[in-house]
């Protein structure tokens, strides 16, 4: 009870940070606030540290993240546990005596909120508030013998409680922490270990595991990733050229600092840099009257299971939004929103894993110019030799007639002599038409003509079906002024 009463007071204080961190960035504040986007959806940062730009903007929903377990102990136990926390640091005297006694310990051997209590005291009491670890992950930074450190800062306890209570709190790698809490419209604050620009710069501030150049590397390919990804990325590190390589893409900010961490105290300056990784805003996608050119209805109706030729209008009114000139078509199918894509003046590549389908994109999309004459449309028809008589022998009495089956192999074989691939392909593709026309209700599922209703497709010839889908398909053809590519695959 007595926490929550004090919790409640905490309410409208201003959170900061409780340890002092080498690195930390409240000198940075100024600059930092001033890049956040107005909106945004989680805050995560996965190389914490003292967090002071988490404290300043005290984000709703956060996700927080260090791969120091010792340092995530403390913040969770603040979290959760303050008041135990602070009753365990009013125990402690600002003595060398103290302070190598507290140092001995180890942590991981001690009540949690007690752990919390020593990382919190060690900090205030020893030199330049360093965080630093030997290879065995053993904290190894002397007594720093200030008169009167605050030790406990209650106040400042509680309200950095309340600000971590909404937080998810995490000891982890940062790379998985992002690749696994990392979506569009989240803010991530970077910052890594700095690359080191003098002699003594190359202090490890977070755990006994070193960051090298690699690192760096690594994680600039993860900001391309983020980036794409539509996050907002701010960055910090020194104002090392290697920076400057791995983030010329993005805005980079000089900024000058003080260094806390110095072996002369007269020299402790230096630079940073900010990186600052905006993605494009997303469009807000609404469905209203858009134009669709009269060339999209040139194409010939199709009975194609799953066409979109109903969907046109709105698959154009939320395509046109992103401003796309090249549009790929994965499962083209019918071909149908490839054709509407070309006739909207856009570069297509349309692709089907069905060599149908590639045919009739080879032959309405990827072709501009090129038709099938009614002459040659008509010899096709004609037995100039033998055919493999495949579809005569394999279907007999299934779909269509003896002659029907005959005639389909027939222009199979005068179809594959054809020079031109797109002369090929409107062949091609309306025999097949003509094939799906003969079907009553175009469907194979079933055999014989059982659903025959007497419709005029099905009295017409097949010869007669082909010759006009050679003529719908050469009036569905026409040039763009792009160069269109239909792939099979």
């Amino acid at each position: 009870m007595t926490t929550s009463m004090n919790m409640d007071r905490t309410e409208g204080c201003k959170a900061k940070p409780i340890l002092k961190w080498a690195g930390g960035k409240t000198q940075l504040l100024g600059e930092l606030c001033a890049k956040i986007p107005p909106h945004y959806g989680k805050y995560i940062e996965p190389f914490f540290g003292g967090g002071a730009l988490f404290f300043a903007l005290e984000p709703e929903h956060a996700v927080l993240a260090d791969s120091n377990p010792e340092l995530i102990n403390m913040y969770r136990e603040v979290a959760s546990n303050a008041e135990q926390v602070i009753a365990y640091l009013e125990q402690y005297e600002n003595t060398g005596e103290r302070f190598y006694e507290v140092r001995a310990l180890d942590w991981e051997q001690l009540p949690p909120a007690e752990a919390a209590a020593r990382m919190i005291f060690l900090n205030k009491t020893c030199f330049n508030g360093l965080y630093r670890v030997n290879k065995k992950g053993q904290f190894n930074v002397p007594f720093g013998r200030y008169k009167n450190p605050k030790i406990c800062d209650r106040a400042a306890i509680l309200v950095a409680s309340r600000v971590l209570s909404h937080a998810e709190i995490i000891c982890g790698d940062y790379l998985d922490v992002l690749e696994h809490h990392a979506a569009a419209g989240d803010l991530i604050f970077l910052d890594p270990p700095y690359l080191p620009i003098s002699a003594y710069a190359d202090f490890k501030r977070y755990t006994k595991e070193q960051f090298y150049e690699e690192d760096h590397v690594r994680l600039a390919e993860m900001v391309a990733r983020l980036y794409e990804r539509g996050c907002y990325v701010i960055l910090t590190n020194s104002n090392h050229p290697l920076v400057h390589e791995l983030y010329a893409s993005y805005r980079i900010d000089i900024i000058q600092t003080k260094r806390h961490i110095s072996c002369n105290g007269k020299s402790r300056k230096g630079e940073d840099v900010i990186v600052t990784a905006t993605p494009a805003p997303y469009p807000r996608i609404t469905l209203g009257e858009v134009p669709l050119s009269p060339q999209a209805s040139h194409y010939p109706p199709t009975r194609f299971m799953g066409s979109k030729q109903k969907l046109l209008h709105e698959v154009w009114a939320v395509a046109s939004q992103f401003g796309a000139e090249t549009i790929t078509d994965l499962f083209s199918g019918s071909g149908i929103v490839s054709y509407m894509f070309k006739a909207q003046g856009k570069t297509v590549l349309s692709n089907d894993y069905m060599a149908m389908s590639a045919t009739f994109s080879k032959a309405m999309v990827e072709n501009n110019t090129v038709t099938l004459s009614s002459r040659t449309a008509e010899e096709l028809l004609l037995a100039q030799k033998e055919s493999d008589r495949f579809v005569a022998r394999t279907f007999q009495g299934i779909y269509y007639t003896d002659a029907e089956n005959e005639l389909i192999d027939t222009l199979r074989t005068n179809i594959r002599d054809l020079r031109n691939p797109y002369e090929r392909a409107i062949a091609m593709t309306a025999l097949i038409r003509a094939c799906i026309k003969k079907r009553p209700r175009g469907i194979f599922t079933y055999t014989g003509h059982r659903y025959d209703d007497g419709r005029k497709d099905l009295k017409k010839s097949l010869a007669e079906q082909f010759l006009a889908a050679v003529e719908l398909v050469n009036a569905a053809i026409f040039d763009n002024g792009r160069v269109n590519r239909s792939r099979w695959g």
